[in-house]
Formats: structure tokens, C-alpha cells, sequence
């Protein structure tokens, strides 16, 4: 007698379980949106002062990175406010 060939050990596909389902995706959000407001504000409020306060120039190093970086972290904000999904 010839044994048939066992099947092929294939993953069957798991149903997700009730933990799985990613709860916390509006927590994300919201604390993604609230560190990308308080860089923006902190970033523009240290590039007001050094450009206000301490008189540098706008060109200044420690006034345009700062500057630069509230620019970039606005942007972050309005794209996260528009994330679909």
C-alpha cells in the first residue's frame, strides 16, 4: 500500500480578533495633531523672539531655522487635519 502525499502545510488565514481592531487610531490622531501644534507654536514664538527681542537679523540662522521649522510643522498639522481614513 502507498500512502497519499500529505497536503502541503499552508497558513490558513486567522480571523482578526476584537483587540486587533486598531482602537486607538483616534488617540493617535489627536496627539499627533497636538505635538504638531505646540512644535509650530514653539518653533514661530522662538523665531518672533530672537527676530523681536534679541534684534537678529531675519537672515540669522536662529531666526530662520526656527521659522522654517513652524513652516514645516503647520503644513504637518493641516495635513494631518485631512487625512482621510
Amino acid at each position: 500500500m502507498v500512502n497519499p502525499e500529505p497536503p502541503p502545510n499552508t497558513p490558513r488565514a486567522k480571523a482578526r480578533l476584537p483587540f486587533e481592531e486598531k482602537p486607538f487610531r483616534s488617540g493617535q490622531k489627536n496627539a499627533r495633531l497636538f505635538l504638531y501644534g505646540v512644535l509650530t507654536l514653539g518653533l514661530a514664538g522662538l523665531a518672533a523672539y530672537m527676530a523681536l527681542v534679541m534684534r537678529m537679523p531675519l537672515t540669522s540662522g536662529y531666526v530662520a531655522a526656527p521659522a522654517v521649522g513652524a513652516l514645516w510643522f503647520g503644513l504637518r498639522t493641516f495635513m494631518s487635519l485631512n487625512v482621510r481614513g
